[in-house]
């Protein structure tokens, strides 16, 4: 009986014992998970996450779920919203805490994985090294491409086919650069046509959090961790945090050296601008306005933006099909004649951060100008020294912070939709860029062709250098007058002739 006893006892243990090792080699201690997240595609993992807590406690014990503070946002910072996690987190009945300070200075809670998607905070190594298991992040991507905050964002503006997911460990160094445990196989998923980030979210953010369940249940956070990541055949691009400029317009328009052979692939189009409004929602732009006494810079704000891809589209009203296609007519029968055309000009800026294009091509006010194009066709001096304005070349002056560029287009106004559409100056000038709402300086928002009609102004000498669809060649053959006829010529009848043949060179 003493045997039995003492024996009994004895078994246990040692089933306890090689119960709890072989559980060990395939899936570890069980998870007591902090998650870390924002959006709407965290909130798609921390619910795949609670799922599994629930049918499988054994492989996750608990999670916490931690938030960054609420900012102020709205006009004049005035609303508070939270982010749509903690919501989810309160649903579910998860414990819920918000990150004092938005920092992790003196925080500590024990746990032995932290699993941060979309959460925007780095994961110091502090905390890292103190969970059991490090720290895990679902990216939508094909990591190591579009590294960054916003892939799903720069996979839509720079036209992707296909996109996947990345499961990864966090890396106590820096973002996005752990190794990939479990990845999307190639070629990836397709992006349907006409995406936009809701929907591409909505695609992506169940199939992270499924990957991210099944990455543990397997038993992948354990070490040794493979990386399973792809290298991409062409150079890694990356998703930097969608800032203010990102939302910017860009006008910018090729130079004489590129409208003379190929745009090259970053010249911006019209129908790209449309794209970006597409993804990111109202753009925004600086309006110059000029005025006898003064000249000011209002910050407008686009909104309802649409591309037209020629006059034939159902798109365009006919009254403004008709007008572009008149204006077009009379360009061909005398593309140097004088017309009062209603422009908007804008102003392009770039900050310290971004260099000014090779194709930045200088201001056209001169004959001097128009020269230094001709010797820049010829090849008798380089696109940077006539973008400086001076043979030899000359640096942008120390302490300037952004560069400019102004640039005019003329308009269309459609009196009945309250829309004004640009015509397209680069890419063969097809094509027309629909406005349909604008904001001036926080004002209220108005139709287009109204601020346009308040902001705009009428000029001459501009029918040629915005309709003219000529070969750039045709516009640098020599002047059909003689010299002694160009000294006849009044002063004022020159400065026309020179300011329309410079215009018509770069196509404003």
């Amino acid at each position: 009986m003493l045997w039995l006893a003492s024996s009994r006892p004895l078994r246990r243990s040692v089933a306890r014992q090689l119960s709890i090792a072989t559980y060990s080699t395939q899936r570890g201690n069980p998870l007591r998970i902090l998650f870390c997240g924002s959006d709407e595609f965290s909130c798609h993992s921390l619910k795949a996450l609670h799922k599994k807590h629930k049918d499988d406690p054994s492989l996750i014990e608990s999670i916490d779920v931690l938030v960054r503070p609420s900012k102020p946002t709205g006009r004049g910072l005035k609303q508070v919203t939270e982010v749509p996690i903690a919501s989810v987190a309160r649903e579910l009945g998860l414990p819920l805490s918000t990150l004092p300070h938005d920092t992790f200075t003196n925080w500590f809670k024990y746990i032995n994985l932290i699993i941060a998607v979309s959460f925007g905070r780095f994961v110091p190594p502090r905390l890292l090294n103190q969970a059991e298991y490090g720290g895990l992040n679902v990216h939508p991507s094909l990591l190591p491409d579009l590294r960054g905050p916003a892939p799903l964002h720069y996979a839509l503006l720079n036209r992707y086919t296909h996109t996947g997911v990345s499961i990864q460990t966090l890396s106590p160094h820096s973002f996005d650069t752990g190794t990939v445990l479990s990845q999307t196989p190639l070629p990836g998923i397709p992006i349907p046509p006409n995406s936009t980030l809701t929907s591409l979210t909505s695609l992506l953010a169940p199939l992270g959090a499924s990957m991210l369940v099944s990455s543990l249940s397997s038993g992948f956070h354990l070490p040794p961790h493979k990386d399973v990541s792809w290298q991409p055949p062409y150079p890694i691009r990356h998703a930097p945090k969608v800032r203010t400029v990102t939302r910017q317009i860009p006008w910018l328009t090729p130079s004489i050296s590129t409208l003379s052979t190929n745009l090259p692939s970053s010249a911006p189009h019209l129908e790209d601008i449309a794209h970006q409004h597409h993804i990111l929602g109202p753009l925004w732009s600086k309006l110059v306005v000029r005025t006898p006494k003064k000249e000011q810079k209002k910050r407008v704000v686009c909104d309802d933006i649409s591309y037209i891809l020629d006059l034939t589209s159902p798109d365009l009203p006919p009254a403004v099909a008709n007008e572009v296609a008149s204006a077009l007519e009379r360009c061909k029968e005398d593309p140097w004649a004088e017309e009062q055309v209603p422009v908007l000009e804008w102003l392009q800026i770039g900050d310290d951060e971004q260099q000014v294009p090779e194709w930045y091509p200088p201001q056209p006010e001169s004959l001097e100008m128009f020269e230094r194009v001709v010797a820049l066709e010829r090849g008798e001096i380089s696109s940077v020294d006539a973008a400086a304005g001076v043979e030899g070349g000359q640096e942008q002056p120390k302490g300037e912070k952004e560069w400019r560029l102004s640039i005019q287009t003329a308009y269309f106004p459609d009196s009945e939709t309250g829309s004004i559409y640009l015509r397209d100056p680069i890419r063969g000038g097809k094509g027309l860029l629909r406005i349909g709402k604008m904001t001036v300086d926080g004002k209220p928002t108005r139709p287009a062709v109204n601020v346009a009609a308040q902001l705009g102004r009428t000029v001459t000498d501009y029918r040629g250098m915005h309709f003219d669809e000529e070969p750039i060649g045709k516009a640098l053959q020599p002047a059909t007058r003689r010299p002694e006829e160009d000294a006849e010529l009044d002063e004022e009848t020159k400065r026309r002739r020179n300011r329309a043949m410079v215009r018509r060179i770069y196509s404003y």
